[in-house]
């Protein structure tokens, strides 16, 4: 009996040590999107956006502040890997750094991703259907687009403006509010339906040098040509 007791005593111990060590290295999918951002970890620093699920969602992105042992990171792919993902002992770990360490198992995929080549900078050339003529304006207005901050930069033919994109993905942009200087110029009126396209944006179309900008009901609000 005595003997018994003991050989369950030791099955039971064996079983739980087993299921600890499944949960301290378990093995995980982890999406990486295609460029990094601003984040404040100690200090400020660059961060990768991942996911961690099976399935990809195009808004599901949160940031990372740890690294992924054994992962060559190149930007402009969107990456689908399988990971060990192991728990350390808080214990042997720095008071500011991460109980769980990532280490790369394999790269499932490597994708392109498309909407990078919005990263640019980009002369707008029609606005509402209509070719503006260049000329009779301050300057040129220009829209650079700044992925890894999602913020936006250029100018209204007039005055230097800036914003940040508040939606991303293949096909629908969004921009928050946009602010700029304040000087008078002689053709205030086409710098005004500029920055009113820009807040009627809702998708976009990339075709070849040219990038398109859409209302919400599909109609054509501004036409880019890219910039050499």
């Amino acid at each position: 009996m005595k003997f018994l007791l003991a050989f369950f005593i030791s099955a039971i111990a064996l079983n739980t040590c087993g299921d600890n060590s499944s949960e301290k290295n378990a093995e995980t999918i982890l999406f990486v999107n295609s460029s990094k951002v601003e984040c404040t970890g100690v200090s400020k620093m660059q961060c990768l956006q991942i996911q961690e699920s099976e399935t990809f969602k195009p808004n599901g992105w949160k940031n990372f502040y740890g690294n992924i042992e054994g992962f060559e990171y190149e930007p402009g792919y969107i990456y689908k890997l399988s990971v060990k993902k192991e728990k350390l002992d808080p214990a042997t770990v720095p008071a500011d750094a991460s109980t769980l360490k990532y280490s790369l198992v394999k790269v499932i995929e490597k994708n392109r991703d498309e909407k990078m080549r919005l990263n640019d900078i980009w002369a707008v050339k029609a606005i509402d259907g209509e070719m503006i003529d260049s000329e009779k304006l301050q300057k040129q207005p220009v829209l650079e687009i700044h992925l890894n901050e999602m913020k936006i930069f250029g100018n209204d033919g007039c005055n230097n403006m800036f914003g940040s994109i508040e939606t991303l993905d293949e096909k629908n942009i969004a921009f928050g509010a946009i602010g700029g200087t304040k000087m008078a110029c002689p053709n205030m009126e086409l710098s005004s339906k500029y920055t009113s396209a820009l807040g009627k944006t809702k998708t976009y179309k990339l075709d070849g040098l040219q990038l398109y900008f859409y209302d919400a009901d599909g109609n054509e609000v501004l036409k880019y040509q890219k910039v050499d």
